[in-house]
């Protein structure tokens, strides 16, 4: 079985995370996990200066902190950064791609006003992934 996990770092990913640590384990399940960073870079003129950069830091280091809760257990995972203007899109591009059987996510990210601005990457995903959905509370 392979299963594809989303994540931003958030306590509600990590909740994910540890799921897809039980099905490697249990199951014997083949885990990728995944960060997509945010770009926009019509966007980046009235921000910050090195906001990509930092934004880029945020999802490698979300990736880096699931990797290391597999590598603590010495369960294999492969890993995967990407970067999106909508990282749900990315999310179910790779499902589809990859022919995940299941995608294994938070529900909520890191932000709750980030959620109301641009929807929740949650339901995008379950509402357009070609695979089951489990999603972590």
């Amino acid at each position: 079985m392979k299963v594809l996990v989303p994540t931003d770092g958030s306590e509600s990913s990590m909740k994910a995370v540890r799921m897809a640590l039980d099905m490697a384990k249990h199951e014997g399940a083949k885990i990728t996990l995944m960060s997509v960073a945010f770009h926009a870079t019509r966007d980046f003129d009235e921000m910050p200066p090195n906001i990509q950069d930092k934004l880029d830091v945020a999802a490698r280091n979300a990736l880096n902190k699931a990797k290391a809760v597999f590598e603590a257990e010495g369960i294999p995972v492969e890993s995967v950064l990407e970067a999106g203007y909508v990282p749900a899109n990315n999310i179910v591009e790779k499902a589809r791609e990859g022919k995940y059987d299941k995608v294994v996510m938070g529900s909520t990210g890191t932000s709750a006003l980030k959620e109301v601005l641009i929807g929740s990457t949650a339901a995008k995903v379950s509402a357009h992934a070609p695979c089951t959905v489990i999603i972590a509370r």
